[in-house]
């Protein structure tokens, strides 16, 4: 996380490009590119909302630091992993290891991505 309000922005820019670019990849490679549209928006919203319910436990983490704070906010990000999984194998009509694997590659490449490519500028 980052203070610098244009640093953010740039971030959370590259972050939706590489989830556009990686659900795009995804299902050009399993020919179901017709479903582009329909994944692409249940991977952002479930993202969103999950996000919506994590900013009042992050400024309770920052304010009080309780031990509780850390368990609902990795039960937050569980559940979001749990959600982008569910998406991946009903999409690739894949089984569960496999959702793991590419919702985990999934993780990685955008958020991690974003994160170096937003140093880099």
């Amino acid at each position: 996380m980052t203070d610098d309000p244009i640093e953010s922005f740039y971030e959370v820019t590259i972050e939706t490009f590489l989830t556009l670019l990686f659900v795009g990849v995804m299902l050009f490679f399993n020919k179901t590119l017709y479903a582009y549209f329909q994944v692409t928006t249940a991977i952002l919203i479930c993202a969103n909302v999950v996000s919506f319910f994590i900013v009042p436990v992050a400024v309770w983490l920052t304010v009080t630091e309780d031990a509780l704070s850390y368990y609902v906010l990795s039960l937050l990000l569980i559940w979001d992993f749990a959600l982008v999984t569910y998406i991946i194998k009903q999409t690739l009509q894949v089984n569960m290891p496999a959702s793991l694997a590419v919702a985990l590659l999934y993780f990685t490449s955008t958020y991690f991505g974003a994160f170096a490519l937003g140093q880099m500028i």
